[in-house]
């Protein structure tokens, strides 16, 4: 068996180690990169959510915003585990993470009356902020996604992290007739649909455990 992941090893955890063991082979390979974006925020916040790792990475590299001094929130525990491996945490930590609007519906409950600041991609889709009011929240680009699309060999499992990896993939490929098809979460489910595929399995919340637990689910039949 052959296993495509879109995302490079070094992001994978024990994944790679894993797919050793039970001898499949692994492409794992982002098909998308990312570049700074300049930016200058002037808006006051209370709240600063992150709806990826990179989001926490780019601001930090900035030098522009102090975290320490702000109430931090983020998009699931892959990205809460990210962050306090830069020397934060956060107070929030949205579970579902795959379902944005079950997200946005719960970040907003837990918000309240307070202020948040949102750094994105050129690509997001803000969905967070679907059920705030619009003077209670403030975004800004603090990256750009690009897309570095190459052939992958045919596979027999497929595993896309995010809708750009997907729109990325489709540039150069197809998937491999019969083969099975894992997503993250609803956003790369109806990204996947986009292109006139289904997927077999979604993953909730979007964690490397998750993702182990699922494949040693599949392995076995």
């Amino acid at each position: 068996m052959i296993i495509f992941i879109s995302k490079d090893e070094s992001e994978l955890e024990e994944i790679p180690s894993f797919l050793k063991e039970v001898n499949v082979a692994g492409i794992c390979r982002s098909l998308i990169g990312f570049e700074a974006t300049p930016f200058h925020s002037t808006s006051a916040f209370d709240v600063i959510f992150f709806p990826s790792i990179r989001a926490a990475k780019y601001v930090l590299d900035s030098g522009q915003i102090d975290l320490s001094a702000y109430v931090l929130a983020s998009n699931g525990a892959q990205t809460e585990k990210r962050l306090r491996s830069l020397g934060y945490s956060s107070d929030y930590v949205a579970e579902n993470a795959g379902t944005p609007e079950d997200v946005a519906k719960d970040f907003s409950s837990w918000l309240g009356q307070r202020k948040v600041l949102v750094p994105h991609s050129n690509l997001s889709a803000l969905s967070v902020t679907k059920f705030l009011k619009e003077k209670q929240y403030s975004t800004i680009e603090v990256y750009r996604t690009l897309f570095q699309s190459i052939e992958i060999e045919p596979c027999d499992l497929y595993v896309f992290s995010s809708p750009s990896n997907i729109d990325s993939f489709f540039k150069m490929n197809i998937p491999k007739s019969g083969s099975k098809i894992v997503v993250w979460g609803k956003a790369s489910y109806n990204s996947l649909e986009q292109h006139g595929y289904s997927a077999d399995f979604t993953l909730r919340n979007g964690t490397i455990d998750e993702l182990k637990l699922l494949l040693q689910e599949i392995f076995k039949t």
